[in-house]
């Protein structure tokens, strides 16, 4: 039996930009969505600091050890982000967008941790967490995570080049070029980067049903091989003059072939004496192909005490998999028998957007309004194939065409003042969703309207220095992902499969915060109510022996807690750093016998980390760190405690243009989880390892000007979070 990969957030697909050893922050680098007004609160020093904004949390990583990380990696040393099941949350949610310089971009359910475990930490300068995103942030997502690039002001020439060995179960390797050209108008760059490897996940599942007095055990190493992946970038950007701003950009991702041949045994046990009754075995041999192309056009121009920017984005995805399924079966009392089925589905999507953005300073009060129209299309077909005389032949009446379009209408206006020690910013955005979705196996038609307002206060108030007090509350829309949707069955084995609902309801967020810094200390508590959740829920027929995995509904949930970070200076080349959060955490969900159940939990997480510089010319950096999570829920699931202990060594060479790097993951193999449900008459354990044990070696060397100014990140939408 299979354990679906559950992901409910946005990750870039874009290459992001090449970085330098050398950093120069622009004049108006810090002029973001942020309450930039308001004086931040440096609560570390130069290195790897922590800075409390008034609406985020910004973690640099600029020039310490933790840049010999992937992107995946850094994002779990993240202080306010956790890891929890291969899922972000912060502050308890897992709706989570995750933008780079403000900016949105396209990825698929499925790529999501492998791209970011592929993408080089070198690249950037820091991570801010907003809790709470201001009105003129797109209203999807329970809060932001937003990855900044590193960027220099010179111009000319520079490039780098790169390589990565990961040694895991299975060797994977990671070449990629990157080069850049900038004159005062122009500014041009482009990457490319080749990944070929073997991906591993181990399972084993455990079934009882009770009444039945058996238990059904599968074990399963899912390894899937992907010799060719192709990701690819470019980025022009024209300045006709000081106050214009031009840019243009394309972005992608292809995976011509990743083939998966799965073998997984399973026996059947009496409960009452634990001897083995009955057993199968399923053989799915899997082909998968996928690609991805995002545009980018925005125009930016500057006047005296105003701002206009407009900006349009498309993207296509298509997506292709065949699977045949073979069983052989050996059940007693029962002759022995055989069964071959498969499909093949094709996706195909394609998105359009295009946004316009106002802002307005006058009299120390900054007004900001815009307004946004995107479209999507979304296409599925699947062709069920049944066995026929030893030979595959469509079955229509097991197939099925989805179809799925949304038009969403957004406008925004916001104000930001400050008077005195006193700092208010207020915002209110609109957003009218149009849905139609047709199915016609089984036969669904859904047309939906929906018209939702989302508020956003902010209040601030400075002590003295470095002490302030913050308050804010804002509402925020967690929509469903597209594939969610889509009511065809998707099986992973002869008594398996995954199936989505069409008439599923996107969540609604209330999220307030309240906040408190002194000096180098970050204190935050916290309070989330979500209205209809969504979550993947496991529901097993006693009478057919099936287990169906399907996205659905929740009637609610809360998040309490509070958290609180801190960066330590123990020498002048010794530095720790310290997150802490505690939760309470409660999921309602109706049962398979109709009834509703609480599934409630105190999660409670650890993130050390302390980084050393051996050598007095700082080119040998060493990074030991250690993360815990204690006992989690998800809807009807409870998830076990985990832990991870990391080494990362690093030194540089030939006047730091060549870097050399070492990682050592999950030293001990503890990065493993067990989900569980148990409830009326479900019954369910699957024991989950995701390779995370592995070391990785990482070379890099820079050649050009290495302080040239990289093009700034492509814009993308909103809506792409979900495909």
């Amino acid at each position: 039996m299979k354990r679906r990969l559950i992901f409910t957030f946005l990750l870039p697909i874009s290459l992001f930009g090449q970085v330098t050893n050398e950093y120069e922050i622009p004049a108006d680098s810090t002029v973001t969505d942020s309450l930039y007004l308001m004086p931040s609160v440096e609560i570390t020093a130069k290195r790897n600091m922590l800075k409390r904004k008034v609406d985020r949390l910004e973690f640099t990583v600029d020039r310490t050890p933790l840049q010999s990380l992937n992107a995946w990696e850094i994002l779990r040393n993240t202080p306010n982000v956790v890891i929890k099941n291969e899922a972000l949350s912060v502050r308890g949610n897992t709706g989570i967008i995750v933008t780079i310089n403000d900016k949105r971009t396209l990825m698929t359910q499925e790529e999501l941790k492998q791209f970011l475990e592929n993408t080089s930490g070198d690249q950037i300068y820091s991570i801010e967490v907003i809790t709470n995103p201001p009105a003129k942030y797109e209203a999807e997502g329970a809060a932001v995570i937003n990855i900044k690039m590193k960027q220099n002001k010179m111009t000319g020439y520079k490039g780098s080049v790169a390589a990565r060995y990961h040694q895991s179960m299975y060797a994977k390797g990671r070449l990629g070029l990157t080069q850049s050209y900038n004159t005062e108008k122009w500014q041009l760059s482009g990457n490319y980067t080749f990944v070929s490897g073997d991906y591993v996940r181990q399972n084993f599942d455990v079934v009882t049903y009770d009444q039945q007095k058996t238990r059904w055990e599968s074990e399963m190493v899912r390894k899937t091989r992907a010799l060719q992946q192709h990701l690819y970038n470019f980025s022009v950007q024209y300045a006709p003059d000081s106050t214009s701003v031009i840019q243009f950009a394309v972005d992608g991702h292809i995976n011509p072939k990743s083939t998966g041949n799965y073998y997984i045994p399973t026996r059947i046990y009496n409960t009452e004496t634990n001897l083995l009754e009955s057993h199968y075995t399923t053989a799915n041999d899997r082909f998968q192909k996928h690609s991805t192309l995002n545009a980018f056009l925005a125009f930016d121009k500057t006047f005296k005490s105003s701002n206009l920017t407009w900006s349009n984005h498309f993207s296509t995805k298509k997506y292709a998999e065949d699977q045949e399924i073979s069983t052989w079966q050996y059940f007693i009392n029962q002759p022995e028998s055989f069964n071959r089925f498969g499909y093949n589905s094709k996706q195909d999507i394609n998105l359009f957007s295009s946004q316009l953005d106002y802002r307005l300073e006058k009299e120390g009060v900054i007004f900001e309004s815009g307004t946004k129209y995107s479209l999507v299309g979304n296409e599925n077909q699947l062709d069920f194939l049944s066995e026929q005389n030893g030979q595959l032949y469509m079955d229509t009446d097991r197939s099925n065409h989805f179809n799925y379009n949304e038009q969403i209408i957004a406008a925004y206006i916001s104000a930001e003042y400050q008077w005195k020690k006193w700092f208010f910013k207020a915002g209110l955005r609109n957003e009218t969703t149009l849905i139609r979705s047709t199915s016609d196996n089984p036969e669904v038609v859904n047309t939906t309207t929906r018209n939702n307002l989302f508020p956003t206060v902010f209040v601030m108030y400075e002590v003295k220095d470095e002490q302030q007090i913050g308050f804010s509350y804002g509402k925020r829309i967690d929509r469903p992902v597209y594939d969610f949707l889509n009511p065809s069955k998707s099986y992973y084995n002869y008594y398996s499969y995954f199936q989505g609902d069409p008439y599923l309801k996107s969540a609604l967020i209330d999220n307030l915060s309240l906040t408190y810094t002194l000096s180098d200390w970050n204190f935050e508590v916290y309070y989330s109510y979500i209205k209809n959740p969504s979550m993947e829920i496991s529901v097993q027929n006693p009478s057919t022996f099936e287990t169906v995995y399907h996205y659905t509904n929740i009637k609610d949930g809360r998040n309490i807690g509070v958290n609180v970070s801190k960066s330590f200076t123990l020498l002048p080349n010794w530095k720790l750093n310290a997150f802490a959060m505690g939760e309470y955490t409660e999921n309602y969900f109706r049962g398979t016998d109709n009834q509703l159940y609480k599934n409630n939990v105190f999660f409670y997480h650890l993130n050390l980390s302390t980084m050393v510089t051996l050598d007095k010319n700082k080119t040998w950096d060493l990074n030991v760190g250690y993360r815990y999570n204690s006992k989690a829920i998800q809807g009807s699931f409870t998830i076990s405690p985990s832990q991870n202990t990391y080494i990362i060594l690093n030194k540089k060479l030939f006047d730091k243009r060549l870097e050399v790097g070492l990682v050592i993951n999950d030293i001990f193999k503890t990065d493993r989880n067990t989900i569980s449900t148990q409830y009326a008459d479900q019954n369910q354990q699957f024991k989950d390892y995701r390779d995370t044990r592995y070391f990785m070696i990482n070379l890099k060397y820079n050649f050009g000007n290495q302080k040239v100014k990289e093009t700034r990140s492509v814009d993308k939408t909103d809506e792409q979070k979900r495909l």
